[in-house]
């Protein structure tokens, strides 16, 4: 979320990244390896809201290397 947001780009979020709503979530196209591992707490929330795997939380996940994503709001 705060990579998305430092490069100008919109993130959805209603709980303001406390990782509680996953409207923030991104889909990953490419370069899920330069990403974070899955935390309990992001992995936890995915499992309430229903997210598919080849999402993550943006608000709880790190930006390691490149990534290609994808979201539903943009």
């Amino acid at each position: 979320m705060r990579a998305l947001l430092a490069h100008g780009l919109p993130v959805a979020s209603s709980c303001h990244g406390e990782g509680v709503c996953s409207k923030c979530r991104v889909r990953i196209l490419a370069g899920a390896e330069n990403l974070s591992p899955e935390s309990t707490l992001e992995h936890d929330l995915k499992l309430r809201q229903n997210v598919s795997r080849e999402f993550r939380i943006s608000c709880q996940t790190c930006v390691l290397n490149d990534i290609v994503i994808d979201t539903t709001y943009w």
